[in-house]
């Protein structure tokens, strides 16, 4: 219960025997001063550190090369998954050590040695107490079936290698199509607030995507539905639904009955946006 203040961060705490029992690393307080809540990293978690740092070694942290989500609700209900249980994987970084072991975008990781994956004990914080090099075992789930893959962990690069790695795009949104869109089969519209439409030619070269590209595309979006709230808009490819690939309208019409006649309330898309790393966005069906 002892208060810390603004300035104290990366000082020790002590107990009232003088025992460094932890590192100050940040304050929640209305005021700015002392009132409110105090947070410290454990003493035991900087304790190796330190012992590095004095020998003059540097500090490695684990890395798989992945860029994760938390699985929330909305994900959880489009894969038919409990809750609060895993992280889902949107990317996956060529040539990673998560390539090099086959993970996919898509998959859930479950565990990494057998320690469940939670939102207290995240993914990013186990991997990142692992050293590199050594081999994990990594327990996923992928297209209803669980599965195990053993990936050698890499070493975490700095900040500024990450920030150049393509994987990491920017939020920039652009608006590539132009012109009336045309609704689809009422059924697409009323369930999930989108007119799309397939890919051709024409629409592929104005997005500037590979002629080989299959899916659909988003010509409008309702303001009301929860495909906007998730940010989908105009001129994004919808590549798959629940993981089957999309070549027309009708598999999208096909993948929406079918999560209305299993009982789900979402929908899982994948989704391509010209110069962005194609991501996994669950969509709530109305």
């Amino acid at each position: 219960d002892a208060s810390i203040n603004r300035g104290n961060s990366g000082g020790p705490m002590f107990d009232m025997k003088g025992n460094v029992i932890g590192i100050n690393n940040a304050i929640l307080s209305p005021t700015g001063g002392s009132v409110g809540i105090g947070f410290a990293i454990p003493a035991e978690t900087a304790e190796p550190i330190v012992q590095k740092l004095m020998k003059g070694q540097s500090i490695e942290r684990g890395y798989l090369g992945i860029r994760i989500q938390p699985l929330n609700e909305d994900l959880a209900d489009s894969l038919g998954i409990p809750h609060n249980r895993g992280e889902f994987v949107q990317a996956v970084e060529p040539g990673g050590a998560a390539d090099k072991a086959g993970l996919q975008a898509g998959d859930v990781v479950l565990k990494v040695n057998g320690q469940d994956v939670t939102p207290d004990q995240t993914l990013s914080y186990l991997v990142a107490n692992i050293k590199p090099g050594e081999k994990v075992a990594i327990e996923l789930m992928r297209d209803a079936a669980r599965r195990t893959v053993t990936a050698t962990v890499g070493s975490r690069p700095t900040e500024e290698e990450l920030a150049q790695r393509q994987m990491f795009d920017s939020d920039e949104a652009q608006d590539p199509m132009s012109g009336k869109g045309v609704s689809s089969e009422g059924l697409i519209e009323k369930a999930l607030g989108l007119q799309v439409t397939a890919l051709n030619p024409q629409i592929t070269r104005q997005l500037g995507v590979s002629d080989d590209t299959k899916g659909l595309v988003i010509l409008a979006v309702d303001p009301s539905a929860d495909a906007a709230a998730k940010g989908l808009q105009r001129g994004d490819i919808i590549l798959s639904a629940n993981y089957k690939g999309l070549g027309d309208v009708s598999d999208l019409e096909g993948a929406v009955r079918n999560v209305q006649s299993s009982g789900r309330e979402a929908i899982l898309l994948r989704i391509q946006r010209r110069g962005r790393t194609a991501t996994y966005v669950p969509v709530r069906l109305r």
